[in-house]
């Protein structure tokens, strides 16, 4: 470790207890806690038989866990197709036998209620994960299964809370196999390199300075890849964008030739990555190069016993580059005072 890291860590310390001001670092240090207390949650919620395909309604914070169970479950041997839905309406081809998950940590998501109004008035199995609002209500009313998740988070904190109750069910419905064991080698690796973890997100910050985070990946781990854009765009405040091996290779590999901005791309491997993938990674950073010297580059090979902790290593290591960037640019993480914002100006939603 040379001197000028050891002067950015301890400089990151001290912006920590200034700009910090609702202690989400604690939050973010505090994951294989969640963790633990998340999947050993008691979530006894026996399914109406196998269902066609499984739904996640969510949005932002509370959406990112259904993309990153979808990932997951198509990787682990899952044989039900699991969808996202990020928007007002429910998709034309589920059936009686689909099962919505309606996530919203707040339980007043607007876009997220109005599909769990069209999912109750076409007679859909349905499970709500929620700490409050208006969901719960409308699940108690409806006497739907509901899932109460702790207060006082903000719903992109809540990810564990969020993910793990949903994989229970799955395990204990007989859809996947006992995750017991993943789950302990992600906790075990999470606090045996906690230290490393923030040595690597404090060091890639400051390569990050004034410059666009570019979030590059394999499919396995494309919805990793758009945790970290989002934990930029809400922890830092700052622009981030992603792509996926292989389709970037066939129109943004093009664009840099012309590229006017100063961008930095972050490359996510995963061992499990199709080789031709891996191959196409090294030739692409190489090309870009070529075209563009100024873009600069990091790559992360994200190591782990299984998926799940190699996911939620990966999960853990942006939220916490996204909170050291967030001190380098001397701001709050917490408030989303823009998007807060926005609902104000949208006005009440009437279904």
């Amino acid at each position: 470790m040379n001197n000028i890291y050891i002067i950015w860590l301890l400089v990151c310390i001290m912006l920590d207890n200034i700009y910090d001001k609702s202690e989400l670092k604690k939050v973010i240090d505090s994951m294989p806690e969640q963790v633990r207390e998340a999947y050993n949650s008691d979530v006894s919620i026996k399914l109406k038989g196998v269902p066609d395909n499984i739904l996640i309604c969510g949005m932002g914070g509370s959406g990112i866990a259904g993309k990153i169970l979808q990932s997951y479950a198509e990787n682990s041997g899952l044989k039900i197709p699991i969808f996202t839905i990020n928007d007002y309406t429910i998709p034309p081809y589920v059936t009686k036998n689909s099962l919505f998950i309606i996530s919203s940590y707040s339980g007043n998501t607007e876009e997220t209620i109005s599909c769990y109004k069209e999912a109750t008035r076409n007679g859909h199995n349905i499970i709500v994960i929620t700490s409050g609002g208006k969901l719960m209500e409308y699940a108690t009313r409806d006497k739907n299964a509901l899932i109460i998740l702790p207060k006082g988070l903000q719903p992109r904190n809540a990810i564990a809370y969020l993910f793990f109750p949903i994989i229970k069910i799955l395990e204990n419905n007989g859809l996947i196999g006992n995750q017991s064991s993943q789950v302990k080698n992600l906790i075990d690796s999470l606090k045996k390199n906690m230290k490393r973890f923030n040595e690597e997100a404090s060091l890639l910050a400051e390569q990050l300075d004034e410059r666009i985070p570019v979030i590059y990946s394999s499919t396995i781990f494309s919805s990793i890849a758009y945790r970290w854009k989002t934990q930029f765009n809400e922890n830092a405040k700052t622009p981030s964008y992603i792509h996926v091996f292989p389709e970037l290779d066939h129109n943004e590999l093009n664009g840099f030739k012309n590229c006017p901005f100063a961008l930095h791309i972050i490359t996510l491997k995963d061992e499990r990555d199709h080789r031709r993938v891996q191959k196409r990674m090294n030739i692409t950073k190489n090309l870009i190069k070529e075209v563009n010297p100024e873009i600069k580059f990091t790559e992360i090979t994200i190591k782990g016993d299984d998926l799940l902790t190699r996911m939620f290593s990966a999960v853990f290591l942006g939220d916490l580059t996204s909170f050291y960037l967030a001190m380098k640019y001397a701001t709050d993480p917490t408030p989303v005072d823009i998007i807060e914002k926005l609902k104000k100006d949208l006005g009440p939603f009437v279904i």
